[in-house]
């Protein structure tokens, strides 16, 4: 996966809002193993509440979620008052991976589409270059 230490993500805080239990901790284990600080959220409420204690430099979300789906959060996250949690970085990652849908979540406000299943170097290298980009915008 990434390098031998298992700090690709060094100090990368990453919320994962996935509600199938088996994938967020998939998700989570294959994140922390590469140094991240992860805060798993099973629900659009719960992501968005996660928001204001954690304030993570990457977010990586499903978009099939019951009650409130992926689009609702990008939506309210993209409206927040806080400019900086407005602007933080968000993936999705679907089993809604056609090529229409990749487009309409990137149209509705994620920064990057990945379907499910994935690659879990694929994603790993995702959240760092999202986590790189956004610190040099910020120098």
């Amino acid at each position: 996966m990434g390098n031998s230490s298992g700090s690709t993500l060094k100090d990368l805080h990453v919320l994962i809002l996935e509600d199938e239990a088996d994938t967020r901790e998939l998700l989570a284990f294959l994140l922390q193993a590469e140094g991240a600080e992860v805060f798993p959220a099973q629900s659009v409420n719960e992501a968005l509440q996660a928001l204001q204690q954690h304030r993570p430099d990457v977010i990586v979300a499903d978009i099939g979620l019951p009650e409130y789906n992926g689009y609702a959060f990008i939506a309210a996250l993209r409206k927040h008052e806080d400019q900086r949690l407005r602007s933080t970085p968000v993936i999705a990652l679907t089993a809604f991976s056609t090529a229409a849908d990749r487009d309409t979540a990137l149209v509705s406000g994620f920064d990057v589409h990945l379907g499910k299943p994935f690659e879990p170097v694929e994603l790993i290298a995702t959240l760092r270059r999202l986590y790189d980009s956004r610190v040099h915008a910020a120098a």
